[in-house]
């Protein structure tokens, strides 16, 4: 196992107590006490998520990076079932002509009971990595190397984020043509921390109220710009699915002024992140921004934003503001997080 600090290969009789022979510090994973990785694709995560240390990124998009690995075991699982089934197919023709009939009968009962595991993986579409599993890899990997270069973390839980600017001052007397809403505080964090509102002269705010110091001034700044022109941003939830319509609705928000389009993730984009599903626990209606498909979809699951690298957010998002408004235009469902957005995300990672 390779030391991803001093590049030392050893095997595993030269790491007693998980210290690399090398340069003498410790390793976070040890695969032969059964931690499913090592710390190379743990590390392999981090230079995903940071874009090799250009972006910064936060906790949660560091948990879909490594739950990808486990995506891609239960699509080998798969493989192994239909593999199993074909053997299962030959061996129960040898029993219909009359051989081999001990070899038939037990790979029956294996082959029905992979074609199970199998067929259980693809309905669910979930995470196959708990929160819980990801914070024991998370808490061993901050013991061994300390804290990742471009964590976004926030000082408090409903606190100003940390980065390196913020919003002036004198806010109140800026004018904003363009803005981006968020669904969450967390997708705010991303994009302040980036300095994606300093680079692209936008707003930024959550819908639940953040960044607190500055939210009613600024909300209350776009609120007087007839021409502007809001973004919303947001996870595949009903809340999130909803907000392009609230705030085209909402006369706290945006109602009657400018112009709202959704750059969030729909459900009609899932296709490519089936095995990165929440779990949803709740039926839901259609309206109000939702179709009665989608509602469907949402009463079984949920997709957050944080399943697509910072780097293509942050792509995605500037391309979507640089469209000029006599260009083709697209509704709710048409700004698309393409399949390759989320399949490049394996690439280089082991």
């Amino acid at each position: 196992m390779k030391c991803v600090r001093c590049g030392h290969d050893s095997k595993y009789p030269e790491r007693p107590n998980r210290i690399c022979p090398g340069c003498q510090k410790p390793f976070a994973f040890e695969p032969r006490a059964n931690d499913p990785l090592t710390d190379t694709t743990f590390q392999k995560a981090i230079e995903a998520v940071s874009a090799g240390g250009k972006v910064r990124w936060g906790f949660e998009h560091l948990y879909y990076e490594i739950a990808r690995k486990f995506r891609r075991k239960s699509r080998l699982l798969a493989l192994f079932a239909i593999a199993v089934v074909f053997i299962c197919i030959l061996s129960a023709a040898t029993v219909i002509i009359g051989k081999t009939f001990k070899f038939a009968a037990f790979l029956l009962p294996l082959a029905a009971l992979f074609v199970f595991l199998a067929w259980k993986a693809k309905q669910a579409g979930t995470v196959g990595l708990s929160l819980a599993d990801f914070n024991k890899l998370w808490s061993q990997w901050w013991i061994a190397h300390g804290e990742p270069k471009g964590l976004i973390v926030r000082a408090s839980a409903r606190g100003t984020p940390t980065p390196k600017r913020t919003f002036d001052s004198d806010i109140a007397d800026y004018s904003f043509d363009r803005a981006v809403i968020c669904d969450r505080a967390r997708t705010a964090d991303l994009l302040i921390a980036n300095n994606f509102h300093f680079e692209n002269n936008c707003a930024v705010l959550s819908v639940d109220g953040y960044p607190e110091p500055l939210f009613d001034t600024v909300r209350a700044m776009l609120k007087r710009n007839p021409k502007l022109h809001v973004f919303a941003l947001h996870d595949s939830s009903p809340a999130g699915c909803r907000l392009a319509h609230r705030l085209r609705t909402n006369p706290e928000w945006f109602a009657g002024q400018g112009k709202v389009t959704d750059v969030g993730l729909r459900p009609s984009q899932a296709g490519a992140f089936h095995g990165l599903f929440m779990r949803a626990g709740a039926t839901i209606s259609a309206g109000a921004g939702i179709s009665a498909l989608e509602a469907r979809w949402l009463s079984e699951n949920t997709l957050e934003l944080a399943v697509l690298r910072p780097e293509q957010v942050l792509k995605r998002l500037f391309a979507a503001m640089q469209r000029k408004d006599d260009e083709e235009e697209f509704d709710d469902d048409s700004f698309t997080y393409e399949q390759s957005d989320m399949e490049s995300a394996n690439d280089g990672f082991g």
